[in-house]
Order: structure tokens, then sequence, then C-alpha cells
């Protein structure tokens, strides 16, 4: 089928289907792949999932970009041809466009990815912002990790640069809700950031302080212990000596040192 047909039978479906209101898509990548139309889920064939994953990750992209990271080991001709057949097919499974195409590639303007969602909630935080309301923010930061069972080199690089970024942004989340006294926020976020990463002294750290600072220093000390016992078991290794010192000053009543 020629590509004004194609795009003449997707407005024609998108006439008959839509009651007035542009359909919204969800792009799900955070816990496994799925993509949503106005809250039914849409089946996506295998292929046409990698590049609306790859797309619902890095928000745009050159074409070349793409047809290389997706087909590593192809011929540059080979991907690009990849590249064209995957758009083709995903002109055919929805009503709407997913894709916009110009010079470059990106997730057309009634697609949503959680992957976006998580990193405008994560660089709102981190770059000094103040949150509005806890509550929507701490499920998207605490999502399942990026397309588990997906093992292309462009995913892992990926998912780890996702886990860092949630993993400071729960801390920093944390570390604000504790300056303004609403511990028990604090403490859950923080415990996500430990359940995360329960090896991470950072998050560890950060769930001592919200502890200490509402004087629970039983708490405080139990987490420090089972801390110092998941270290030595697992690594063989002993809490950093600024850990030390914080369970120091709590224990004293001192004055909190800062890292």
């Amino acid at each position: 089928m020629a590509v004004h047909e194609v795009t003449q039978d997707r407005r024609t479906r998108a006439t008959e289907t839509d009651a007035g209101q542009p359909a919204r898509y969800v792009l799900r990548l955070l816990g496994g792949f799925g993509l949503e139309r106005d809250g039914r889920e849409v089946a996506v064939p295998q292929g046409a999932r990698r590049l609306l994953a790859y797309l619902g990750v890095r928000q745009r992209c050159a074409r070349s970009e793409a047809a290389g990271t997706l087909w590593p080991g192809s011929h540059e001709e080979r991907a690009r041809a990849n590249l064209r057949t995957m758009l083709w097919r995903l002109h055919r499974i929805t009503p709407e466009p997913l894709v916009e195409e110009d010079d470059r590639l990106a997730l057309a303007a009634g697609v949503t990815s959680d992957v976006a969602t998580l990193g405008a909630a994560a660089g709102a935080l981190l770059s000094g912002g103040v949150p509005v309301a806890v509550g929507p923010g701490v499920p998207t930061l605490a999502t399942g990790e990026l397309l588990p069972g997906w093992y292309d080199d462009w995913v892992l690089i990926e998912r780890e640069r996702l886990r860092q970024t949630r993993l400071y942004a729960l801390e920093t989340l944390a570390e604000w809700l504790t300056a303004q006294r609403r511990f028990r926020e604090a403490a859950q976020v923080a415990l996500t950031a430990v359940q995360l990463e329960p090896l991470r002294e950072s998050a560890t750290r950060t769930l001592i302080t919200v502890h200490l600072a509402e004087r629970n220093i039983n708490e405080a000390v139990r987490r420090f212990e089972l801390f110092r016992a998941d270290l030595d078991r697992e690594l063989g290794v002993a809490p950093t000596p600024w850990l030390e010192r914080l369970m120091q000053a709590g224990r004293s009543g001192a004055a909190l040192p800062h890292p």
C-alpha cells in the first residue's frame, strides 16, 4: 500500500473511532512493555515494540541513531531499511500516528511515556524544585525497572541510568520532607529507596536521618545494625566512618553531621 493510502486510511479510522476528542496513548516501559489507547491495551508486534520503546526512552533522535542502535549488527543500508519497515508497521497499528517523522523521529504528541514522566518528576526534584504533592510522585519514582527481560545493550545502559536517577530523586525527596518535618512521608520515601538498593549507604543514611530527626533513636539503631550486618554478609565491608559518626551523634543528641 502506498504511503498516502496508509495516511488516508489512518485518518478515516481516526474519524470513525474518535468521539470528538483525540485519542490519548500511554506507553508503558517500566515493569514491562505495554501500549494503551484511552485505557485499552493495544497489540504491538515484537519488532515494532523495539522502536517504540527506544523512542519512549530517548524521546527524540535522528533516523541514523535509531537504525544503528536497534540493528547494530546490520549494514547501514539494511538497518535503514529495517527502520522504514518498522515505521510502516507502526502506522498500521493505530488510527492515529504514534511516531512523528521529519528530520528526526519522536513519539507523536498524543503519546506519553512513563519513562518521560519519571524523568520529569526526578528532574524537578534534583534541580531543587519544591514538590507540590508527594502522593502522585512516589509511585512514579518507585515503578519497576525498565523493560525487564530485555537485554539489548541500549536497554541495559538506560536501565542503570534510570535506576540511579530514581534513587537520587527518592533520597532528595526524603531529605526535603524531613526538612519540612513530614517524617511519616519521609520515612516511606526513604524506605522505597532502601528497598530498591539495600546496600546503598546513601539510601540507608537518608532513612536513618529521618528517624534521628524525629528522635526515634531505636529505629535508627535498628536500621544501622541491619545495614551493617548486610554489608558484612554480602560484601565483607563495614559502613563508612561518616555513617558511624552520624549514629554516634544521634545517640548522644548532638547536632547531626552533614556529608
